[in-house]
């Protein structure tokens, strides 16, 4: 029977190694792929689980007090942040503008909340300030989502807001300014016109009064 040289095994070790080389990382990475998409579609079926069931206690939910117990019970989904929407704008309705004012913070001020949620929630906070009597704290909100420019379908409307208050206030320099700002956004939006509107009116207010020299005496 032949036998296997030295130098003939020891290449086949060598082969058998390098299999192992190749071979054992990919399946580590399959692993690590497969585990990945399926604890990804787990949480993703997870969360679909919360917001159905978050849905579901929002349509039930019919006063304030009881949207902000939604709220309370499923935290994090969009649902429960429509249920505080819903809520701070019902307690608007009834001129509880401090329960207003606190229920669109606490939306504001939760890391995870959906960006346009967020900042319909700042709009909804910034009219409560207004009602309230606090302009100064309703420019400010107003003009957080003003500042957002593009990256938010609001901020035309939040600058035109902010403008009318300081027009409230006789504050000219910084009506003219949030108008100018807001003038330089996309034009298809209303009220982007309208703040371009305002600048020509106040440009042409601006504008002394033309007089006329009288040459020459009346005939008698």
């Amino acid at each position: 029977m032949a036998t296997l040289q030295s130098d003939e095994a020891n290449i086949l070790d060598a082969e058998m190694i390098n299999w192992r080389l190749i071979v054992y990382p990919i399946l580590a990475a399959l692993i690590v792929v497969v585990g990945g998409f399926g604890y990804y579609y787990y949480l993703q079926n997870q969360r679909e689980e919360l917001e159905a069931s978050a849905r579901n206690a929002l349509v039930q939910a019919k006063t304030p007090e009881e949207l902000v117990k939604v709220a309370d019970q499923f935290p994090g989904a969009d649902q429960g942040t429509l249920a505080l929407l819903s809520a701070a704008g019902g307690s608007f309705a009834k001129q509880d503008y401090a329960s207003a004012i606190q229920d669109y913070q606490r939306i504001v001020q939760t890391v995870t909340t959906d960006p346009e949620l967020r900042d319909s929630a700042q709009l909804g906070l910034a009219s409560a300030q207004e009602a309230n009597g606090k302009i100064d704290d309703a420019i400010n909100t107003y003009l957080n989502v003003a500042q957002e420019g593009a990256k938010s379908p609001y901020a035309p409307f939040a600058y035109l807001s902010a403008a009318r208050l300081y027009e409230q206030k006789s504050d000219k320099d910084n009506e003219r300014k949030v108008l100018t700002e807001a003038a330089s956004l996309d034009s298809d939006s209303p009220f982007v016109k309208q703040a371009q509107n305002k600048l020509k009116e106040m440009s042409a207010a601006a504008q002394p009064p033309l007089t006329i020299p009288v040459s020459g005496t009346p005939a008698p």
